[in-house]
This record gives structure tokens, sequence and C-alpha cells, in this order.
């Protein structure tokens, strides 16, 4: 007979076979902790097999029999209260005061951003294209600046859209085409900017001295012939012989050791030209610009005021009019804070400055909202729906901007009197006389320079005051 028939339960219920068979059973079915007070012999065993029918009779054990009998009944009664439902009182929340309501309902309107009714619009305006003079800086000498400059001006069809006229010397512009095996490539040398010719690719001669050139590492000469290379830039635009400005990367610190407050270019050719100007970092996914440059971060908050927004966003409104041809530009504006300051838990500038500044410049001809948090408005592609971005400090809003465009955004200075460009990254000294540096965002930010000049010559003319241009006709 097989183990399965002799396990089968058609014993009957006698004291052997309940204590072989049946405590087995019960065993199995997780009886194990009912057993534990049953007792050792076949009697013990009888006495808790009938323990309904009889009372439970006094012996040595009795007193652990009783307890244990007890505890299971109280355990029963137990599970029964906690089973119960209980009677709770009522919560009542306190009111929301009218400022936290009134917070609240700017955070509902500040996501309200169907602009349907207020669209974008680009300006196109048929006029007969003018090619400018675009004058180049070489950077820093030891830097990929010339690299990227040659590179870029190999294809000739750069000279049916602009004049490319570089300033620098034809020794440093030898040096780097033998560094790259360019040697094929020529510069027409000039003297002076008045020897510059149409259809070629201009290098006036701004020094004549024999600098020292380590390429890859960034010395004081180095640092200081590319200032030499922006000065000669400056005195030709200040006597309107360039149209526009291409600056090649530059290391700020090695012309810091000589220029004192040096900070960029940005800030150099504002301090020049006596403008007000604004960074923006500018491509065909994105623009943003910041309130503060290039400053420490522990100085950031130095400089955000309400003034100093408000200026930001009227250069960035003004910019995307007359530079991009947008008639009614969609700004958003981050907050300084994580969280955009969390209702003020986290900080206070957003309520007291930031959104006062915001709320200063509403007009007409443009849509500002804000204060953003930025991590939320990036992560969730808010920035899309805007025409640009105002972030109050620099890697705010230029890390998204890299993430998203770099190697292909330009670098563009708003309110300065000269259409100026830059590629938007740095002198990779890394890559400097490899010939593996890539011109793609130099030549984007040639482009730039170029459709800037335009679109500020239509808008200049279209937005003329009629009577000035009555006067001219006749």
């Amino acid at each position: 007979m097989s183990d399965a028939k002799e396990n089968t339960p058609n014993k009957p219920n006698t004291p052997d076979g309940q204590n072989k068979e049946g405590n087995a059973r019960r065993r199995s079915r997780g009886g194990r902790n009912r057993n534990r007070n049953r007792g050792k012999n076949e009697g013990e065993a009888q006495e808790g097999a009938n323990a309904q029918s009889k009372p439970a009779k006094a012996s040595e054990n009795g007193p652990k029999e009783e307890g244990a009998g007890g505890n299971r009944n109280n355990r029963g009664r137990n599970r029964n209260n906690r089973n119960k439902r209980r009677e709770g009182k009522d919560v009542k929340a306190t009111p929301v005061s009218e400022e936290i309501q009134a917070e609240y309902d700017l955070q509902n309107d500040l996501y309200d951003i169907d602009f349907s009714s207020a669209a974008a619009t680009v300006v196109h305006k048929e006029t007969v294209l003018e090619k400018p003079v675009v004058g180049i800086t070489c950077g820093d000498l030891n830097g990929i600046g010339m690299e990227v400059i040659i590179s870029m001006l190999e294809d000739t069809r750069l000279t049916e859209l602009c004049t490319p006229v570089v300033f620098a010397s034809s020794k440093l512009a030898s040096y780097h085409r033998n560094a790259i095996n360019k040697r094929d490539f020529q510069f027409q040398l000039c003297d002076t900017i008045e020897d510059i010719k149409e259809g070629a690719n201009n290098l006036v001669l701004s020094w004549d001295d024999n600098v020292e050139l380590t390429l890859g590492i960034p010395t004081d000469v180095s640092g200081a012939y590319a200032l030499k290379s922006i000065d000669a830039a400056i005195e030709a635009a200040k006597a309107g012989q360039i149209q526009a400005l291409l600056t090649a990367p530059i290391n700020k610190h090695n012309i810091a050791a000589s220029v004192e407050g040096f900070s960029g270019h940005t800030g150099y050719l504002a301090n020049q030209f006596g403008n007000e100007v604004l960074m923006i970092l500018t491509s065909d996914q994105l623009k943003v610009a910041t309130v503060t440059g290039h400053v420490p971060i522990s100085k950031v908050a130095e400089g955000i005021t309400e003034a100093s927004i408000c200026t930001s966003i009227e250069l960035l409104a003004q910019s995307l009019k007359r530079d991009f041809g947008i008639i009614k530009p969609r700004i958003a504006v981050l907050g300084l804070n994580p969280h955009a300051g969390e209702m003020g838990t986290i900080g206070s500038e957003e309520q007291e400055i930031i959104r006062p500044a915001i709320q200063k410049v509403q007009y007409k001809d443009a849509v500002v909202k804000g204060p953003f948090p930025a991590d939320g408005f990036f992560g969730q592609g808010y920035e899309s729906k805007f025409d640009a971005v105002l972030g109050m400090y620099h890697d705010q809003v230029l890390v998204p901007f890299k993430s998203l465009a770099m190697g292909s955004g330009t670098n563009f200075t708003a309110g300065l009197e000269l259409v100026r460009t830059s590629p938007d990254h740095g002198t990779a000294m890394h890559l400097a006389g490899k010939g593996k540096a890539d011109a793609t965002s130099m030549r984007n930010a040639l482009y730039t320079a170029i459709e800037v000049y335009h679109a500020r010559k239509g808008y200049d003319e279209m937005t003329k005051d009629p009577l000035k241009k009555q006067k001219e006709k006749s």
C-alpha cells in the first residue's frame, strides 16, 4: 500500500488515532500553538478532546490550563474591541488668510500660459540686403580662436553674405595654419581697414610683434594681445568701418591680470560704448538672459534689485523686438531661491523684489510672467512656451541652455549699439593646435550677427518717426 493511502484520514476518531493522525492534521492546518497545552499522555489528550463538554479538573497543571484558556478568551475579546468602530472628533481646518489666498491665486495665474491670443509674430520685410562688414577678433592667442576662424572662413560662400575682417597678425595666422595643416588657406592682408576687399577673407595687421606662442597654455602675452585685437575692432566700429563684431573666446583671467575689473567681453564693450547691455544666449530652441552676469555666486543676491530686474526685462523685450523681429515677445522670469522661495519660506526676494519688478514692467507690447521655480520650469518644458527666459544668475539658465544647444548656440550682447556675437564655448585649450576644434558655434555666431544686422535695419526703418521720414523724402 502506498504512503498516500496509509495517510488517508478514514480511521475512527479514537484516542490513538486522534493523538497520532489528528495532531498531524492540526499541525498541517497551523494548529501548532493551539496544541501547546495538550497533555503528554493519552488521558490528558482525551481530556483535551472533551474540554467543551466537561469542566476542567483541578490538577497539578490546572491553573496553567485555566490560565491558558483565559488568555485565549481575552485575546478574542481584544480582537472584538479592536474591530469596534472608534468615534473620532471633527477636525476643521483654519480658514486660509486673505494674504495666503492671494498668493495661491497668483500661483494659479502664473501657470495660465495660453498665449493663443498673443502669439509671437516675426516681422518679415522685403528689403535689398547690403552685405555688412563683420569684424572678427582672434581670441586668446594660445586657444582655438584662430583655428575656428580659419575653419569657418574656408567656406567661401560666407563672403556672399558679409565681408569678414579679422584683427590679428600675419604671423599668428601662419602659426595656426601650419599647426592644423591648413597651409592652402590664405588671408587678404591689409595694413589698415581701408584696404579691405569685398569677397575676400581680410586680415587687418593689428601688431607686428613676434609674440611667443605656447598652444594650450594661456599666458600673459596671449591675453594681452587678445585685448589688442578687441581694441582694434572697437576702434573700427566707432569709426563706422564695421557693422558687426564677432569675438573669438578669450581667457578672462590672463586679461584681468593687466586690466583691473575686466570680467569679459560684455562688460568691457559696454564700458567702451557707454551702453547698458544684457547678455543673451540664443539658439533655435531657446533664448536666455541673466540679471547678474559673471559675478561670484556669493554676490548674486546683492545684484538682485527691483531696478536691475526692470532694466533687464526692458532690454530683453526691446532686443527681442528689434534684433529678432518678435512683435510681442513672451518673457518668463525665474525666481532666485529654490521653489521660487516657497511663499517666503525659503527666501523673500521673490515676493519683495522680483514680483514687484515684473508688475512694474507690464506693458501692452510684451507679456512677462513669473517668478517661476527654475527646476520645475525647465523640467516640465515650459521654456518652449516663451520667446525668452530671464534668470537671476549665470548658471541658472546657462546650464539648461548648454544642455540643449551646446555647440550651436550664440552669445549676443543686447543693448549694445554695435551688433556683437560670440560662440557659446570657451578657449578649449586642451584642443588648441590639434585640428579637432568644431567651428559650428563660431559659424552660427556669424550667421546670427548678419541676421541681427538686417533685422535691426528693418525695425529701425519701420519704427522711424513718420515726420522725419517725410522730411527725408522732401
